[in-house]
């Protein structure tokens, strides 16, 4: 090798090792010159293409090369190592090799994907440790991953990377496989030593069409990037920022790699325009009509750019707007670990009591003093109007929310036509737009202020954290009710028809056809364990004298129009209405997945075929007929070329932040800083759920791991566990505000890279208080 280096290796069969192992041993010092070496697995049938048997047999390190006990010792445990999976072989053999030091980072590369054999280098790796065999072993926290799209590595601005990619491209060239499991080490000097090789045994599992694809869905991917890389029509600021989890979270409602049906019904009930409808009704800016999450072959995103414009109050000038949304962009490129808490650490979108002392310091500092002066003014009148005493904005939604029970009782008398079935779907979904997701939308936005507001006096002084922890642990919502219907049950004093009549409608991955409903399954929700659910009563919270006083006198100073008393009367009324408000819009969505398959099944479709399905395509069935075949060919031909595109998605790697084209080409895997709710500790055994299991694991006085939980998931809370961790999800997300609610220790938001260390654990120690989860 010209790129690399291939240590000095001294290779001996078992049959040679148990025939003369002192002449063995003199010959391993005779052919390498070092003080100590590392004592090798190599088995017959070790490393093949069949079966990489990686981790099942032994290495030990650091065996001193003049000492022929270590050495003896070391051989025969590697030996003893072969015995403990088959019959030892006398042509097994052992691999040794000189102890490398100076070490700078250490790792494994994988050429291809692994699960897919997508066209990527996956480099899992450690510069942290110093130690050779830490991402081999699983050892510590130190595990990180880069993806690196193959031909693109010039991409990369690090050189020992390069360097590490120039020598497996070196070695791809010499061996003829594109396939290949490479263990290296790289020293201080950037040396790249090469320290085993071994082909991908799962390559034959891999869907060469798909692989082949993905380059020219990446191509376009990076063109649509480039073309939102400067200003817009109709938007201020000069770029674009894609993210999976800034404003509406696509990625937590939907999962990573979601279906047609299931991303075409999120758009079309909130982010095509209702989004920005709502907001316009607040006192923002109007963004309505313009869809604010767009498609990366096949994954979703938020433009954070339209994001950030929906949050100008509407009578900022295009100036200064133009000067925030800028600002904001760019303080999210420098600190894309915020990705998930943008309303909170970027962009400024309400008014709160500490706007003077920590808000504009921290998120404004770019403006000048005439600027800073006029959006706080704007800002001013903006929050003045959403939460001053006798403003109508929170109570005027929550009464729209109510007129959902309306359509919802006529759904029993919908005629079992497929025309009846398809014009109901659409008034279905038109009035869950219309007394549904928009004014939940606002009612959502009112509970982020709430939660900006207590921040707000936390950050004054005026309320100690620990006692606004105590009022959202009070806030009664709707879980609650759910948990004390739950426990009736139980208690036999409540019907388990009663029950799913309330509840029934409710499902894992609310958006998902395939996700069943609680009514749907085997065991319905009141058949866990038989003791006491989280639920009762809430805590009673009431300010202190000394509380109310401070906090109404920087109230007044502020100039919000109410009082301390007004103003937890509106958090708690924003807070409790926005759980209320997602549970009766998400009847009417449930309702229309139902009605959708009864419909495809009249058709002859599966669940499986119509989730590949867009919503429009279906309900354009109820105008006409396609020109070409029968209506069922044409969906069935439609769904499964959605569903090729689906796995080409699945086989997609991109970063949970795109701010560049280039982004599309390396993307690291950044160990994120979950969003920790209570102070509290536990040690539990973990559990993981992905909502689609028919018979439900043991959960009471378990840590539950679920990617992105919305309120199907709330039946867990029923089983007692013991925590809770998330892959995705925002610090005032649905399960972070559950938690809070019921104090329960959780880490929401964890990010794909710890979420799989934590899916491969038993047990965890999640502390919540130092901010830590400990791999037991």
């Amino acid at each position: 090798m010209g790129r690399g280096v291939i240590p000095e290796s001294h290779v001996v069969s078992v049959g040679q090792w148990q025939k003369d192992a002192a002449g063995v041993m003199a010959d391993i010092r005779r052919a390498l010159t070092c003080q100590a070496v590392i004592v090798r697995s190599s088995a017959r049938g070790e490393d093949s293409a069949q079966s990489s048997m990686a981790g099942m047999f032994d290495s030990v390190p650091d065996v001193p090369l003049g000492d022929d006990a270590a050495l003896f010792r070391a051989v025969e445990h590697v030996v003893a190592s072969y015995a403990r999976v088959r019959d030892v072989l006398p042509d097994d053999q052992i691999l040794i090799q000189p102890m490398l030091g100076d070490i700078s980072m250490s790792g494994v590369v994988f050429t291809q994907d692994l699960n897919s054999g997508a066209p990527y280098y996956i480099i899992n790796y450690d510069d942290v440790s110093g130690r050779f065999d830490s991402i081999t072993a699983g050892n510590g926290d130190i595990n990180r991953t880069l993806v690196v799209r193959r031909d693109f590595a010039s991409s990369l601005t690090s050189t020992r990377f390069r360097k590490l990619l120039d020598a497996v491209a070196e070695i791809e060239s010499l061996t003829g496989c594109t396939g290949l499991d490479i263990e290296f080490i790289v020293t201080r000097d950037e040396t790249i030593f090469i320290v085993q090789i071994r082909p991908m045994a799962v390559s034959q599992n891999w869907n060469r069409t798909i692989s082949r694809t993905i380059n020219g869905v990446l191509d376009g991917v990076k063109a649509f990037v480039s073309g939102r890389m400067r200003p817009v029509y109709g938007a201020l600021g000069p770029r674009s920022i894609f993210g999976i989890m800034p404003d509406w979270n696509p990625v937590e409602m939907l999962g990573a790699a979601p279906r047609r049906l299931a991303v075409s019904l999120y758009g079309h009930l909130i982010t095509d325009s209702v989004w920005a409808e709502a907001r316009a009704r607040m006192g923002y800016r109007d963004m309505s009509h313009r869809p604010l999450m767009v498609s990366l072959g096949g994954r979703q995103y938020i433009d954070v750019r339209e994001s950030f414009n929906s949050f100008l109050p509407r009578d900022v000038s295009p100036e200064l707007g133009e000067a925030l949304v800028a600002s904001w962009l760019d303080r999210l490129a420098a600190h894309p670990e915020l990705h998930d808490k943008v309303e909170f650490e970027v962009a400024v979108t309400v008014h709160t009591p500490d706007f003077a002392t920590h808000v504009a310091p921290k998120l404004l500092p770019g403006l000048t003093r005439a600027q800073r002066d006029a959006f706080e003014e704007a800002l001013l009148r903006l929050t003045r109007g959403i939460v001053a005493s006798g403003s109508p904005l929170l109570s005027r939604n929550l009464e729209l929310v109510e007129r959902l029970d309306a359509l919802h009782c006529r759904f029993p008398d919908v005629d079992d036509g497929a025309a009846s079935r398809l014009l109901f779907i659409r008034a279905l979904l038109e009035d869950c737009r219309e007394h549904g997701t928009r004014p939940f939308s606002v009612v959502a936005r009112c509970a982020f202020i709430a939660e900006s507001m207590l921040r707000g006096l936390v950050n004054r002084g005026a309320l100690a954290p620990e006692r606004a922890q105590a009022f959202r642990a009070s806030v009664r919502t709707i879980l609650s009710e759910f948990l004390d219907d739950l426990n009736r049950l139980r208690e036999g004093r409540l019907g388990e028809e009663a029950v799913l009549a309330r509840y029934g409608h409710l499902r894992p991955s609310s958006y998902d056809i395939l996700s069943l409903r609680y009514d749907q399954r085997p065991r319905g929700p009141g058949d866990g364990p038989k003791t006491a659910a989280h639920g009762g009563p809430r805590p009673d919270f009431a300010l202190s004298p000394r509380e109310d006083a401070d906090i109404g006198a920087i109230l007044a100073e502020s100039g919000y129009g109410l009082d301390a008393a007004a103003l937890f009367s509106f958090m708690r009324r924003a807070i409790t209405g926005r759980e209320y408000a997602k549970f009766k819009f998400s009847r009417h969505l449930s309702n229309s997945i139902e009605l959708v398959a009864a419909w495809g099944e009249g058709l002859g479709l599966s669940r499986e075929e119509l989730a590949h399905l867009d919503i429009r395509d279906i309900l354009a069935c109820a105008n006409g007929v396609p020109c070409e075949g029968g209506l069922e060919d044409h969906l069935r031909e439609l769904a499964a070329r959605n569903a090729e595109a689906f796995r080409i998605t699945q086989a997609l790697r991109l970063p949970f932040l795109i701010t560049d084209a280039s982004d599309v080409d390396v993307v690291p895997l950044l160990k994120l800083r979950p969003n920790f709710i209570t102070t509290r500790a536990v040690q539990a055994p973990l559990v993981l759920l992905t909502g689609r299991e028919l018979k439900l694991p043991e959960l009471r006085s378990r840590i539950v791991l679920v990617e992105g939980a919305d309120p199907g998931f709330d039946w867990i809370f029923g089983h007692r566990i013991a925590g809770l961790i998330t892959k995705y999800g925002g610090a005032n997300s649905h399960m972070a505000i559950r938690c809070a609610e019921l104090e329960l220790p959780a880490a929401i938001g964890c990010g794909e890279q710890l979420f799989t260390k934590f899916c491969q654990a038993a047990e965890v120690k999640l502390d919540c208080a130092s901010e830590q989860i400990l791999v037991l």
